[in-house]
């Protein structure tokens, strides 16, 4: 028993080697694509009843102002998971959604969006506002207005100008960094929208932050004449976490649209999170947001993950020992035990013959 319990200390020892060699200690990895659909498949099941959606799309359709992109998604998943909704919950919905989205409220808020981004939401006037940026135009035009602020010593807003670098010089860096061209530049365009709307997260800019700090070599700007000299002033290194989030936004926009990658930016804190629901769209589709709604976002994202194998092998290495320990020391507690009712029996049987 001595000799097994040894036997399995070493054993955990070597896992838990293994376990701390990881990155950052990492105790889970993400699941495989196939793996995602089932978790999320099995989730869905359980929570998104046909009692539970109808309750929870009843309680977004009494909210004021009521959030359409959810309502929508909501519907999109009943239709996808097989559930009727009830007649009357239907009209309710057609009617407030003719109120709310009727051709004047619309045109107001086209051209709120139109002046600025900041008096956007995320209705289907975000259109007016967002097709100029998440063009090249846009970063352009980001560029200069950053440029004439530096150039009046007033402040320059660092991320806007990260975001624009990364979207300008996307076919250029990505031959470094590796991605898609096309959908670095479309999550570039994204991000500055919705920092410009005030739904991005400290953490999910930081990337473009140092981007701009140490990923750019500013003292050869001056000889810049084309987007390709743009691209030659980065340094890969620096650069690649700010395309790697740009693309992962630009795959979430791929594949559920503008207005549900926006509002799904909205609740990311970090790249990781960015990843992680990027990763799940592509098992999800358009059931992607009515999942966050009724999962929601910390189940949403731990889905996505599962532990590592080299944790579970320290953990049944682990029980391996608790358990060869403790019948390693059972025959040691019973002859203890033993002894400790032999001195209590000949303790009583004294006090009886006094």
């Amino acid at each position: 028993m001595a000799l097994l319990a040894l036997c399995s200390l070493l054993w955990t020892g070597w896992w838990l080697r293994d376990l701390a060699a990881m990155p950052v200690f990492e105790p889970f990895v993400a699941r495989t694509e196939s793996q995602l659909a089932v978790a999320y498949d099995r989730a869905l099941t359980r929570e998104a009843t046909p009692e539970a959606l109808i309750a929870r799309l009843e309680a977004r359709l009494d909210e004021d102002p009521r959030d359409w992109v959810v309502i929508e998604a909501l519907v999109e998943l009943a239709t996808a998971q097989g559930i009727a909704l009830p007649q009357p919950l239907l009209d309710r919905r057609a009617a407030l959604d003719a109120e709310d989205n009727g051709w004047i409220a619309s045109g107001i808020d086209c051209l709120a969006c139109s002046w600025d981004l900041r008096d956007c939401t995320l209705s289907g006037a975000l259109a007016c506002g967002i097709a100029v940026n998440v063009t090249v135009l846009g970063d352009l035009v980001a560029l200069t207005r950053e440029g004439a602020h530096y150039a009046a010593g007033e402040p320059v807003d660092q991320v806007d100008v990260g975001i624009a670098f990364v979207g300008i010089a996307a076919t250029g860096l990505v031959v470094f960094t590796g991605g898609t061209s096309y959908a670095v530049k479309v999550g570039s365009g994204l991000l500055r929208v919705a920092h410009r709307m005030g739904r991005l997260a400290p953490d999910l800019i930081a990337p473009f932050r140092r981007a701009v700090a140490f990923g750019i070599d500013w003292g050869r700007l001056p000889a810049v004449r084309s987007a390709d000299d743009l691209a030659g002033l980065a340094r890969p290194a620096v650069i690649r976490p700010a395309v790697e989030v740009a693309q992962d936004l630009g795959r979430l926009n791929a594949r559920l649209g503008t207005r549900q990658a926006l509002h799904l930016m909205g609740g990311l804190d970090t790249p990781a999170d960015a990843a992680r629901v990027a990763r799940a769209s592509e098992a999800l589709g358009p059931r992607t947001l009515g999942a966050w709604e009724m999962l929601g976002k910390s189940r949403f994202l731990r889905l996505g993950l599962r532990f590592s194998d080299e944790l579970l092998a320290a953990m049944v290495g682990i029980f391996s020992l608790m358990t060869s320990a403790l019948a390693l020391l059972a025959p040691l507690v019973a002859r203890m035990g033993r002894g400790a009712g032999r001195l209590v029996l000949r303790g009583v049987l004294r006090l009886v013959i006094r």
